[in-house]
Parts: structure tokens; sequence; C-alpha cells
């Protein structure tokens, strides 16, 4: 996720990190990659774990850090220092008196009811619903379920997976549904162990949310985790949730954030003292009944082409001969790329380059079409940021047939830096920085690389990147082309003063 804030110009971090580097620096990765508006102390003790891993501090080694922050199992440990993981059976029991009332509807649906428990902690609200279900099914409720639960922080999935319980998930606030809990908890040693036929209608896994979910349910929860987000990462989270559910799905928000959830596919419910929101049904003029969702495979979104993404060739008019394509390389404008990554941190925008990419359509075949190098590179750094790297590798090779220029060096750059191998990496950002000297995201990248070797190699890779720097702010204000869009929206500014209090120590 592309967090397009300039760290000089912000007032969104707290006011007593603002002279930390290494804090001011994970505060805002950490909103780029979780969403979250992490506090001063939770940043500082996450810089102390990640201290003890990389064996360094941010300024003597920001290549450990930005290599720790890219790797997708590092992310599910080190969020148990940002979130609280506060959760018991049958929380807010309005919720589950609704899906009760709702329950029978479902028996219309002709196939097995999708649901998520998102953000779902150590478990106790994905067996809450499936212990609801499975009581009303004893009944006579003739339906089928799957229950799909995650949450961030990878600890917390391991002690769902566990299922043992101790009584302070037992609160008064459920205690109504005693009758229920009593069914499906067996004591054990002061604990309470998940009956077997619970645990197996449950998949947990950890999962980052602002990725957006991978499938479609009909019923999502997301209760009591957006008050951890930034506002624009709400928007995104919020979106992720739409896009992800079936038509007339319901989106269940936590009691006190139901004025967060604002999305023109969802519409306001209110029953039983309840308020949750359903998805639109985009298929059947806007109708909201559980028995129109029967087997109906979701359209989301009609598909428009990015505007000016793609231009078809006309026919050739020679019949005896085939038609001559031109092959032009593909331009960049950063300022584009820019603009594109502040919508939905380019979400879409990527969907799309993806889509067409991939399409088998003659019609908009690769050998067809002109694309927007804005449109591409914006498409390249979304999915490196969502640390979709095979996808983002895609779109790399796709570039490099048709753009042989700085850009494109740096892009390939990025993924091997992503991926850790710092040799391959170095090699195509020193291309780029050969192609373009003023490029300094690239010389930046080779001075982050150097920092795990030779220190006078290090002090000359960063001087080299002031250089960059320098000769980038000389440039007349038109000529600049905003290459913060490489860097996240980090200022060269920033960079410079920790390059330039790397430089005042005595040692790496």
């Amino acid at each position: 996720m592309m967090n397009q804030a300039v760290l000089d110009n912000s007032s969104d971090a707290p006011e007593d990190i603002h002279s930390n580097p290494a804090l001011l620096f994970l505060f805002y990765r950490i909103e780029q990659i979780l969403g979250i508006k992490a506090g001063s102390a939770a940043l500082s003790n996450l810089n102390d774990y990640i201290e003890e891993n990389c064996g360094a501090s941010f300024v003597n080694n920001p290549a450990a850090y930005e290599q720790l922050l890219t790797s997708r199992e590092q992310i599910f440990i080190i969020s148990k220092f940002l979130t609280i993981n506060e959760t018991y059976f049958f929380r807010e029991s309005a919720h589950f008196e609704l899906l009760q009332n709702l329950l029978p509807g479902y028996e219309k649906l002709g196939r097995t009811l999708q649901i998520c428990s998102a953000a779902c902690s150590i478990g106790c609200e994905a067996y809450s619903i499936a212990m609801l279900i499975d009581h009303h099914i004893n009944k006579g409720l003739k339906i089928d379920y799957s229950i799909d639960a995650f949450d961030v922080n990878s600890e917390s999935i391991e002690t769902a997976k566990n299922a043992r319980f101790t009584a302070n998930t037992l609160r008064a606030d459920g205690s109504s549904w005693k009758y229920i809990l009593d069914s499906y908890l067996t004591p054990d040693n002061g604990e309470y162990i998940i009956s077997h036929n619970i645990r197996k209608k449950v998949k947990f896994f950890p999962f980052n949310i602002m990725r957006g979910l991978e499938r479609y349910y009909d019923i999502i929860f997301y209760r009591n985790s957006l008050i951890y987000f930034s506002n624009r990462s709400r928007l995104i989270v919020i979106n992720n949730l739409s896009d992800s559910l079936y038509n007339n799905g319901l989106l269940f928000l936590g009691t006190s954030e139901t004025a967060s959830a604002k999305h023109p596919l969802l519409e306001s419910r209110y029953f039983s003292d309840v308020f949750y929101f359903q998805k639109k049904d985009l298929i059947n003029g806007g109708k909201q009944t559980v028995s129109n969702i029967k087997n109906k495979k979701p359209d989301l979104f009609e598909y428009k082409p990015v505007e000016k993404l793609i231009e078809y060739n006309p026919p050739s008019e020679n019949k005896s001969l085939p038609a001559k394509i031109k092959k032009e390389e593909i331009i960049f404008n950063c300022a584009e790329i820019s603009k594109i990554l502040k919508t939905d941190d380019g979400k879409q925008n990527a969907e799309n380059v993806l889509r067409l990419i991939s399409s088998n359509d003659p019609g908009v075949s690769p050998d067809t079409r002109t694309f927007s190098g804005s449109n591409i590179a914006a498409g390249v750094i979304y999915f490196l940021n969502s640390q979709d790297y095979n996808t983002a590798e895609k779109i790399i090779s796709f570039l490099e047939k048709n753009n042989s220029g700085a850009f494109t060096r740096f892009l390939r750059g990025d993924y091997y830096f992503h991926l850790g191998n710092a040799e391959e990496a170095e090699k195509y950002y020193s291309e780029a920085s050969v192609k373009d000297k003023t490029l300094w995201p690239a010389f930046y990248r080779i001075a982050v690389i150097a920092s795990d070797g030779n220190r006078v190699r290090y002090e000359y890779k960063i001087k080299k990147t002031i250089e960059s720097i320098d000769t980038y702010q000389s440039m007349e204000k038109e000529n600049k082309l905003n290459y913060e869009c490489f860097l996240g929206g980090f200022s060269p500014d920033y960079f410079r003063r920790i390059l330039e209090k790397k430089l005042t120590e005595k040692e790496v």
C-alpha cells in the first residue's frame, strides 16, 4: 500500500516521535502495510524488537529494517505490538440475536453459507458463530456453512487453532448464551476446550485485511477493529469488505463503529435494535431479500478500462501483408503515478492493469495496445507494497518488453530488493542510476544495500545519494519529476537527514 504522506509536512504522527527517524519511519511504514495508526509506546516496543532481530539501529542499518518489514511472515509477528486482542464469547450479544433471526432465510440459499470472521483475534467470535449455527441445525435448521477466520497477529491465530480458552473469555455480556456454550465447551484444568465438531467448521489463518479479501462471503463480521486504523485506511478496509460481499451480503461492524462505514455499495439496515449493512443487489435492481442471493455469481463491478490505458490499432488496409504494429516505448509520468496511488492506494488501477495484461482477448492483446507507463508503474508499486511479488514480476516482465529506461530498471531492482536479493537489486539500481543521475531513490537503495558491508564503501554511496538529491533539488520546479512516488511518498529531505546523520557516526 502506498502512503502518500510526505514526512516533513505531515502532522499525522505523534509529536513525541518527530525527532526520532526510526519511530517516524516505522509509523508510516506500519500505516502503509497494516493501515494501523500506531502510538509512540507501541512503536518504541516494536523498534526494540526490530533492533534486537536486526542487530542494529535504524540509522545504522536501514536496509535490515526495510527488509524485515517486507517479509509477510514478520508482519504477522510484529502486529502483536500494535493491537490489543481482547475478545470473549458472544461479545456484543445483539449481533448474535440478529444472526439467529436471519438464519432461517438462508435455508433458501441452495448452497453452503459462506461466513468470514475478519480480525478474529483468538477466535471467540468465529467459534460463537459456529456454535450458534450448529445449535439451530440440531433443532432442525436445514443449512450448511463454513467459516473463514483470520487475523494479522499470528500468535492469536495459533491460540485460536489450539481451541483452549480461559475463564476470562466468558463474560456477562455473553451470559445469555450460556445454554449454547455449555453444549460446546468442555472444562479442563481451569480452561475450556472447544468441541471437535465446531473446530472443524472454522478455518483459521493469518492475513492482512489491507491486501483485500480473496473470496466472496454472504456474511462478514469485522467488529471493534476500525479503531486502530487511520482515516484513510478505514476507507480502504471498508472498500475491501464491500468488494468481498456477495450481492445482498451482510456486514457487521462493532456497535460503536457503524458511522465509519460509508460506501456507495453498502446500505444501512436496522433490526432488533441493531445497525448493520447490506450489499446492494447489483443484479436485481437493488431488491434486498435473502432469497435473491440463491446461486448468484457476484458481478460486483462492470469493468471499465482505465482512461488512456489502452489504445487500439486499426486493422491494415493491405490484406496481402500482416499489419505492422508500431512499437513505442512506454512513457512514465511521476505526477500521474502519485495521483493514481492516492486513489484507494492504486488498487483498482492495479487490478485493471493486471486484467489487461493477462487478457486472452485478441482485441486487447499486448501486441495491439499501448499502455500508459504511469498506470503500469503504479500497478507494480501497488503489488510490491502488497507483497504480491508474483503478480508484480508478471507486470514488470511485460514492462521490460516495452521499455528499457531508468524507471523500468528501478522497478526491477525494487522487485529483487523486496525479495531480499541484494546482489540482483543493486545491479538494476545501478543501471537505473547510470541512465538518470537525478533518480535519487536508486542511489538511496544502493546506499541502503551497502550499509551491510564496508564502511568506506557505504560512506561513498551515501555521498553519491546526497549528490543525486542535490542535483534533483537544483532542477527547475517544472522539471522535477516527483520521484517520491517510488519511495512511498517520503521526501528526499527526510532521507538526506538520515544519511547525513549516518556520516557523522564513527562506526557502522
